[in-house]
């Protein structure tokens, strides 16, 4: 689950007219470390006080991740409901005056707040597909009532990764009580 990338000094700069420098110093600091700490460990936690940067540390870490590896799709942002429009407006005021579109060329975000609002920001051709996707916790518990967009979004996760051929065995099994359904066939290894 670790990967090593690049931090992209030359493209993204928190030193805007909206922070001190010194504020502006220690947000970046910090996004180089956690892009740093991602080499070796698949995530972390960033805390701090209410109005020290964090939203623009993360979209910075976001970014740069999408840069470095636009081919393994979206970065996932996880927002919490009450800041659902929040992150899309920061979003708006990080790529105007914090990315150097001459280098990054083209990120583009949106947000979801449903599952089927994510399946279909994740089903866009590639050429159109978001590079940053804002999720509102519980989307996908709240939203997921269709058994046929819980079936796409299990079959989405379970893409291309060989690793997970246990978890494909094991899913015939579950399939009916994730799905709520009971005419799930359970020996059908196409599933």
């Amino acid at each position: 689950m670790a990967f090593s990338i690049p931090y992209p000094e030359s493209v993204i700069s928190l030193s805007t007219d909206r922070v001190s420098k010194e504020d502006a110093h220690r947000q970046e600091h910090t996004a180089q470390e956690i892009v740093r700490r991602l080499e070796h460990q698949p995530g972390l936690i960033l805390a701090d006080e209410v109005g020290m940067g964090k939203t623009f540390v993360a979209l910075a870490v976001g970014s740069a991740i999408s840069l470095a590896r636009p081919d393994d799709g979206p970065v996932i942002v996880m927002v919490p409901p009450s800041l659902k429009q929040k992150w899309p407006k920061d979003w708006s005021v990080f790529f105007e005056k914090c990315l150097d579109r001459k280098q990054c060329g083209h990120l583009d975000a949106a947000l979801a707040d449903s599952g089927v609002a994510l399946l279909r920001l994740l089903d866009d051709p590639a050429d159109k597909r978001k590079e940053i996707i804002f999720l509102t916790h519980g989307a996908l518990d709240r939203s997921l009532t269709d058994e046929w967009v819980k079936f796409a979004l299990i079959r989405r996760a379970l893409r291309k990764r060989t690793s997970m051929n246990h978890v494909r065995a094991a899913l015939r099994r579950f399939a009916g009580r994730l799905l709520r359904r009971h005419w799930i066939d359970r020996k059908n290894p196409d599933l």
